[in-house]
């Protein structure tokens, strides 16, 4: 019973000592020195608020009016500020990029002297109603309408357009396999080939308004819009000839 008691007094002793050091502490600096030193508190929120104010500001000077969604993924912490006139002022470090994380570094001063950098950071998508395949789409197989259909989408960047017009790729083959629920662009597709290689062709030249044809082969395959090689039957010369149609090339 006696060691216990002396056990129970030496932590009341070590206990005191730690409360005593502190109060010595605490009478040696004083009360609230850091909140007269730091007074003014920046709280999380407003700094959140400029950050996704910038973005906004940002997205209306890229002329981007569709319809979008600015998410915080990870504000500042609340700050501590000495006394004097405060000003923040918000900027972005790089482009915007849609569907990515966008830091925005909100830059802190009192009295115009430049104090802490704080940063949030958000997510910008930005959504279109845009034609997307409602199949796999493969290669050279005509498009038809019941390919595609209009649906609301989160676009890659500001740069990117998309088709809208179902008539605009009805008749069109893809230049790549086209997963379905892709958005489409326009440089996924091209004309379908309308001339094979080695069938015959009319070859014809129009200059100064002289109209000349003659017959030849074709010597590549060949899309509408697209230049391919062909032989005149009967000077067997090899010219370069734009495809008109499936029968016909104009020479360039």
């Amino acid at each position: 019973m006696n060691i216990f008691r002396r056990i129970l007094c030496a932590a009341f002793i070590i206990i005191s000592g730690v409360f005593s050091y502190s109060a010595a502490i605490a009478s040696n600096y004083g009360p609230g020195q850091q909140i007269e030193k730091y007074p003014q508190i920046i709280e999380d929120t407003r700094m959140a608020y400029l950050a996704k104010a910038k973005i906004s500001e940002k997205l209306r000077e890229m002329n981007e009016t569709r319809k979008r969604e600015i998410t915080l993924l990870r504000s500042a912490a609340t700050l501590h500020a000495p006394p004097g006139r405060l000003k923040i002022e918000a900027t972005l470090p790089r482009e915007i990029r849609y569907n990515m994380t966008t830091p925005v570094y909100l830059m802190i001063y009192v009295n115009d002297k430049f104090y802490r950098r704080a940063t949030c950071y958000y997510r910008v998508v930005v959504y279109d109603k845009v034609l997307i395949a409602t199949r796999d789409l493969p290669l050279e197989r005509e498009i038809t309408a019941k390919d595609v259909r209009i649906e609301n989408v989160a676009v890659e960047s500001q740069g990117e357009v998309y088709l809208k017009d179902t008539s605009s790729v009805i008749g069109k083959v893809p230049s790549r396999v086209i997963k379905s629920g892709t958005p489409i662009k326009e440089n996924m597709l091209q004309s379908p080939i309308v001339i094979e290689s080695g069938v015959n062709v009319t070859i014809v030249s129009n200059k100064n308004g002289i109209r000349v044809a003659a017959e030849g082969i074709a010597m590549q395959r060949g899309r509408i819009g697209k230049v391919i090689r062909v032989r005149n039957a009967a000077s067997k010369k090899v010219l370069r000839a734009k495809v008109i149609d499936a029968h016909t090339v104009e020479i360039v």
